[in-house]
């Protein structure tokens, strides 16, 4: 830009605060990483007299691991394998929806659904959002107003998504509940409609585990098949309710259990010692087993989505899928 070897210190930083602008993109599940993030590009991108660069659309807060990759999915259905029963299930509701959405799938023509042509839709619409500058205070605000419209304009794929992934943690146990189904999904894309506390029960478990669906969030970039360059420090963590973890900061005595035969005593009289903390342990293993279940069974980790799975590696096939 400049043609000199040692460009002064501000038009590096004006060149810094481009590359943030156009070129950055960023997932963490943690709220508080998310915003560190933002921070910590705002600083190196800083430029006198300008304001701070927009980074809602491009840090996000959402788990990487889950939620739907290939919006090609959404037209086969929902997998039967959604309803293997996992911990806290009833095995006899479990096996009436498998047997169910198996039916709904079997014989039917692939559901309404263009996936290329909804991510170039999703693409397109966010545009007015990507061509606005970031130069004035002004120019920010309609920023985040075009943000705004842009989730709304893409909130009918969003819920579509969140079904399709909600499926696999929902909770198989309540025969009286609607359960998520192939049906409610055809259903949901041929009307825009879904039973209230079955769309409830999605938004719930999106918003509980944080549902991230690479291409209606990046859009523009998957357009384009994907990215150029993807960085990451993925944890080394198992997909399994870890008891010492769960307890460390609840029950000391659970916590100091001499073994694990002791502790797994201690954490069978919770029901009438305390009912709160064990309906709290249920639900922590419902939503680990959950997970495994999406990781195996959903399709995204053909690869490493098996034995006793461990996050790196599927973060490492997700790297691999990113890739242009």
């Amino acid at each position: 830009r400049t043609g000199e070897e040692e460009p002064a210190p501000e038009r590096v930083r004006e060149a810094i605060r481009d590359v943030v602008a156009h070129c950055i993109y960023g997932v963490d599940k943690n709220p508080l990483a998310v915003e560190l993030c933002r921070v910590a590009l705002w600083l190196e991108a800083h430029c006198e007299g300008k304001p701070l660069t927009f980074l809602d659309h491009r840090i996000r807060c959402g788990d990487s691991l889950v939620g739907v990759f290939d919006l090609t999915v959404l037209k086969e259905g929902i997998p039967d394998a959604a309803f293997e029963p996992v911990s806290g299930d009833d095995r006899h509701v479990a096996r009436s929806l498998k047997r169910k959405n198996k039916s709904e799938r079997e014989g039917q023509y692939a559901l309404a659904f263009d996936a290329q042509a909804e991510i170039e839709r999703v693409a397109e619409s966010i545009r007015p959002l990507l061509d606005t500058p970031d130069d004035t205070p002004a120019q920010i605000r309609k920023k985040a107003e075009a943000l705004r419209d842009w989730e709304r304009e893409t909130e009918r794929d969003r819920i579509a998504c969140h079904l399709w992934v909600a499926a696999f943690f929902q909770p198989l146990a309540d025969r009286n509940s609607p359960p998520i189904t192939t049906d409610t999904l055809r259903v949901y894309l041929e009307t825009g409609t879904a039973h209230g506390k079955t769309r409830g029960t999605a938004l719930a478990r999106a918003h509980q585990h944080r549902f991230f669906h690479w291409p209606l969030e990046f859009p523009e970039a998957f357009a384009e098949g994907g990215f150029d360059v993807v960085l990451s420090n993925p944890p080394w963590e198992r997909i399994k309710l870890q008891e010492e973890e769960f307890f460390a900061s609840r029950d000391a005595q659970i916590t100091r259990a001499p073994n694990a035969a002791a502790r797994k005593q201690l954490i069978r009289k919770l029901p009438q010692e305390n009912p709160a903390l064990w309906q709290e342990y249920q639900e922590a293993l419902h939503a680990a087993d959950a997970t495994s279940r999406f990781l195996r069974h959903s399709g995204r980790f053909p690869l490493t989505g098996r034995g006793d799975i461990n996050t790196y590696a599927v973060f490492a096939e997700l790297v691999r899928r990113l890739l242009k």
